[in-house]
């Protein structure tokens, strides 16, 4: 372990030189613990917190535990009356069935307890679908989970001290077809008009294969289909923190107050964020928790102010 100096900084992704660049400015000590890994204890006045990225020694380790199962997050919500799409895990096709008979079409399919997006299907619309994209999901997850698909905006939510610290609507890359253009062509012309190259990758396979599209289709003219759920790949991140109502926000505090998390990212699809979520006239589910939440696009959205999330975190933990 060795003191780091404030000029190393710039070697580490942006959300981790967000934290340190606030830890420095406090004077804090910042101990590198591993040469090789963003591995951090930060001290000040007998204080001592290990970090790694959003990591910190604070959180607790059995809510970290439930909200990285889906489906036990849901019934952690239910308890204090969080809105959440209905859903249940399967084991098996013949499960997975009859839970898509229970709870309708259309639905969505993803791994139980995997992150990154990956082996998620959207707008599942029939039992072939169900038994198709089952068994892909299956590829990252011993269980899959089916839950009713909802309609709204796409929100990331970044919480820390129990505070809303900073929200993005966020929207995936949608492109529209010429009825000549593969998909892989319409892809490679984005490419051309953007600064960030979007990459295929297995994950847009799965995400074309739910539209009924292979990177050699050809979409009709006017056709819209996607690349990604939100933005994570490219798209749009949108900051709409000052809009969240009242409401939402005392919810949203009182589900970290239940989990003892300090620091959470959340997944929300609601109308509007500036809607009351448990209102029948505007909707609004969390979708997952995320115990250890990349915040690096409230560092630079495409659209509005941006949120020093790292400055937070540094004022909970020695303010």
């Amino acid at each position: 372990m060795r003191v780091l100096e404030e000029k190393e900084i710039m070697g580490f992704k942006s959300g981790t030189q967000s934290i340190l660049k606030a830890a420095f400015k406090k004077n804090i000590t910042v101990n590198k613990f591993l040469e090789d890994d963003r591995v951090f204890i930060l001290e000040k006045d007998n204080k001592r917190v290990w970090l790694r990225g959003p990591r910190l020694s604070i959180s607790n380790p059995v809510s970290l535990w439930i909200v990285k199962d889906k489906y036990l997050t849901k019934k952690a919500l239910s308890e204090i009356g969080v809105p959440y799409p209905e859903g249940y895990p399967a084991k098996t096709v013949e499960e997975a069935q009859r839970i898509a008979k229970e709870i309708g079409f259309p639905l969505v399919i993803k791994p139980r307890c995997f992150e990154g997006g990956k082996g998620v299907f959207l707008n599942v619309d029939s039992f072939e679908k169900v038994k198709s994209f089952f068994e892909k999901s299956c590829q990252y997850d011993e269980q899959v989970l089916l839950e009713k698909h909802v309609e709204g905006k796409y929100y990331r939510i970044t919480m820390v001290n129990h505070k809303i610290s900073g929200i993005l609507e966020t929207r995936g890359i949608i492109l529209r077809g010429d009825g000549i253009s593969t998909v892989k062509k319409l892809i490679a012309d984005y490419n051309l008009s953007t600064k960030a190259v979007y990459e295929i990758t297995k994950k847009t396979k799965d995400i074309l294969l739910f539209q009924n599209l292979t990177i050699e289709s050809i979409p009709l003219i006017d056709t819209e289909f996607i690349l990604g759920f939100s933005g994570a790949e490219g798209g749009d991140w949108i900051d709409r923190t000052d809009e969240i109502c009242q409401e939402n926000s005392d919810l949203l505090n009182k589900m970290t107050n239940y989990l003892d998390l300090a620091i959470i990212g959340l997944d929300l699809i609601a109308k509007d964020i500036s809607l009351p979520i448990t209102a029948t006239s505007s909707p609004g589910y969390v979708l997952e928790i995320n115990g250890a939440p990349d915040f690096l696009f409230h560092l630079d959205p495409t659209e509005g102010k941006p949120r020093d999330i790292g400055k937070d975190i540094i004022n909970m933990l020695f303010d």
